[in-house]
C-alpha cells in the first residue's frame, strides 16, 4: 500500500510540475507589451454661448482633467495613452482589449468619450497597464463636467480665474484628487464621490457658490481649504476611514451647516479664523467608533466658538493653550466672546466609542 501511494504521489508530482512548466512556457511565448495613443478634438462650428456639458468615463485607468496654459480653439482635447504589458498580449491589437470608444462631438449632444474594456479571459492574469486620458479644456468657458472611472483615479487641477457649473468627479475603486486655485467660481455643485479609496481637495481663494459634497464608503477625506467664499453646506462623509478637515481664513455668503461624518474612524480638524466671517456656521462632527482631535483659533472679538461634546464610552477633554476659553470642565465649551461674537462656530462634537480633544483659543 505504502509503494502505491508513492507512486501515486510520484507520478502527481510529475504532472504538476510538468502542467506548471507548460504553463510557464506559454506565459513566456505569449508574454508581450501593448501601446496605443490617440488624440480627440471638439472644436464646435457653432460656439455656444452657455455651459459646455462634457462627459468622460472610463472602465480603467487614470482621467486627468487641466486648463490650457496658451490660448486655443478647442473646446475639448483628449489625449489617450495606454499602455499594457504581461502575459497573452503578445500579438494583440486594441480591439482585443477594448469595445470600441465612444466620442460625441457634434455640437449637438452632451460632449462625451467613454473608454469601456472587454470581459476578456486573459484578464484574470495580472497586467502591468498604464492607461490615462488627458484632458485639457479652456479657461474662457463655462463647464458643466462629469467624469467617472470604475477602477482608478479621476484628478483635476482648476486654473486661475476658472467659472465652473456643476461638477461631477466619481469612482468605484480608486481616489479622487481636486486643486482649486485663486479667483476660480464653482457656481454649481460640487459632488466627489469613491466607493472604496480616497478624496483630496485642496482650494485656495476659491469661490464655492453652492458649497461641495465628499463622500467615501471605504477610504479617507483630505479637505484643505484657504481664503474661500463658502455659499452653502460642506459635506464630508466616510462609512470606514478617517477625515481630515483644515479651514483657514473662510467667509460665508449665508449662515451653512458643517456635515462631517465617519461610521468607524478618526476626525481632524483645524480651524483658523484670522478674518470677519460673515455668517454662523452650525453642524455636527460625529464617529461612532473612532476619535475627534479639535484645535481652533481665532483672533477677532466678533468671531466666537462653541464646542458640545456627546460621548458614550470615552471622554471629552477639553483645553486652552492660547487662552480664551472658559473653564475646561464645562460643557459645552465656550469661547468668552461667545456670547457677545457677531459670528460663531457652534459645532456638536459626537462619538459613541472613543474620546473627544478640543484645544480653544480665542483672542
Amino acid at each position: 500500500m505504502r509503494k502505491s501511494l508513492k507512486i501515486a504521489l510520484l507520478i502527481t508530482s510529475i504532472v504538476i510540475v510538468g502542467g506548471g512548466s507548460i504553463f510557464g512556457i506559454i506565459v513566456a511565448v505569449t508574454w508581450g507589451e501593448y501601446k496605443y495613443t490617440d488624440t480627440y478634438y471638439y472644436d464646435p462650428q457653432m460656439p455656444s454661448s452657455g455651459i459646455e456639458e462634457v462627459s468622460f468615463s472610463s472602465d480603467i485607468g487614470s482621467i486627468i482633467i487641466n486648463y490650457n496654459t496658451t490660448p486655443t480653439n478647442n473646446y475639448v482635447k483628449i489625449d489617450l495613452d495606454i499602455k499594457l504589458k504581461g502575459a497573452f498580449v503578445k500579438g494583440k491589437s486594441f480591439s482585443d482589449f477594448f469595445r470600441p470608444i465612444i466620442w460625441v462631438n457634434d455640437s449637438i449632444s452632451i460632449t462625451t468619450f467613454s473608454l469601456e474594456k472587454k470581459s476578456s479571459t486573459w484578464f484574470l492574469f495580472p497586467l502591468i497597464q498604464k492607461i490615462n486620458i488627458s484632458v485639457t479644456l479652456r479657461t474662457d468657458i463655462t463647464y458643466d463636467i462629469s467624469a467617472l472611472t470604475s477602477i482608478g483615479s479621476v484628478e483635476m487641477d482648476i486654473a486661475e480665474d476658472v467659472i465652473l457649473n456643476n461638477t461631477n468627479l466619481v469612482t468605484s475603486t480608486g481616489s479622487v484628487y481636486v486643486q482649486a486655485k485663486n479667483n476660480s467660481i464653482l457656481f454649481g455643485d460640487l459632488d466627489l464621490r469613491v466607493s472604496t479609496g480616497s478624496i483630496s481637495l485642496f482650494a485656495k481663494g476659491v469661490n464655492f457658490t453652492y458649497g461641495f459634497k465628499a463622500v467615501t464608503s471605504t477610504g479617507s477625506l483630505n479637505l484643505n481649504l484657504t481664503s474661500c467664499i463658502i455659499g452653502e453646506d460642506i459635506k464630508g462623509k466616510a462609512s470606514t476611514g478617517s477625515i481630515t478637515l483644515k479651514s483657514y481664513n473662510l467667509e460665508y455668503d449665508k449662515d451653512c451647516v458643517w456635515d462631517i461624518e465617519t461610521n468607524t474612524g478618526s476626525i481632524d480638524v483645524e480651524i483658523s479664523q484670522y478674518i470677519e466671517m460673515g455668517a454662523n456656521i452650525t453642524g455636527t462632527i460625529e464617529t461612532s467608533t473612532g476619535s475627534i482631535d479639535l484645535v481652533y483659533i481665532d483672533n477677532q472679538g466678533s468671531v466666537g466658538a462653541s464646542f458640545l461634546g456627546s460621548w458614550s464610552t470615552g471622554s471629552y477633554t477639553r483645553s486652552s493653550s492660547g487662552g480664551g476659553f472658559v473653564a475646561t470642565n464645562i460643557n459645552p465649551f465656550n469661547s468668552l466672546d461667545y456670547s457677545t461674537a457677531t459670528n460663531t462656530y457652534n459645532l456638536d462634537l459626537t462619538v459613541s466609542t472613543g474620546n473627544i480633544d478640543v484645544d480653544g483659543t480665542s483672542l
